[in-house]
């Protein structure tokens, strides 16, 4: 009896072992599948957070890309309104070498600049602008000391005969105030909008 005690006991002791076994081995595949899970868990979560990164750097590359462009072409329209201006500039200039359309031009702006003024005055010009400065002033019977300024070209500057007033009327002056009215008109001509 005894060898069929141990017999059975054999028995029981490895239906025990493989039933133990089984249980660790379910238990591994368990946590094999649940390690599974959560790397997988882990890996969509990274890639989630890899493809937005990716999107914020793709929308702040356009962003800047958009800026840039942006400022590119704000940059060609300024030149582009610049150009104008210098071509205005330019026109102005090429007037004020041409007598005879520079002389009613220059005595208009002579008699705008004195409009305000009751007393005697002092008319500052361009050197060769004298002579048509001073033809000006005695047509228009202003009393006026007509002088010399290296600064001026193509319009005068009048001031009081004690210096606090001052006007100054020229065609580059004018283009200067007139500029920022100008700028919206010259757009629209250039790009219609």
């Amino acid at each position: 009896m005894s060898s069929e005690l141990i017999s059975l006991l054999e028995r029981e002791a490895q239906a025990e072992r493989e039933r133990l076994l089984e249980e660790a081995r379910q238990r591994a595949r368990d946590i094999l599948q649940q390690a599974e899970a959560e790397a997988a868990n882990l890996l969509e979560a990274h890639r989630r957070r890899v493809d937005a990164e990716l999107e914020a750097v793709r929308i702040r590359a356009q962003g800047v890309a958009q800026l840039r462009a942006t400022s590119l072409v704000l940059a060609a329209k300024d030149e582009q309104i610049a150009e104008v201006f210098q071509r205005a500039r330019q026109e102005l200039e090429r007037l004020s070498r041409d007598p005879s359309r520079y002389e009613p031009v220059l005595r208009a702006l002579l008699q705008e600049a004195v409009a305000g003024f009751r007393e005697r005055v002092v008319v500052e010009c361009a050197e060769q602008d004298l002579p048509l400065v001073q033809a000006a002033v005695q047509a228009l019977g202003l009393a006026a000391e007509v002088r010399p300024n290296p600064e001026l070209w193509g319009g005068v500057r009048v001031r009081s005969a004690d210096g606090r007033f001052v006007v100054e009327n020229t065609l580059l002056s004018r283009l200067e105030r007139a500029r920022q009215v100008l700028l919206s008109e010259v757009a629209d001509i250039l790009w219609g909008g």
